[in-house]
């Protein structure tokens, strides 16, 4: 499962906009891929407990 904040130039426009530093394409990819395996890690979870409740 692949997780998007979406467009880059998006996230660096709304950075903009509350006044905080664009960040390079480089380092939204790697918050992504963070972002990415901690939802698989909570959605694993939450499945299984689910799996076990029943």
């Amino acid at each position: 499962m692949k997780v998007s904040l979406s467009r880059p130039v998006k996230v660096n426009n709304f950075l903009t906009t509350l006044n905080i530093t664009p960040i390079a394409n480089r380092n939204l990819k790697k918050l992504e891929a963070r972002a990415g395996e901690a939802i698989k890690k909570i959605s694993t979870a939450s499945s299984n407990k689910a799996a076990t409740e029943k």
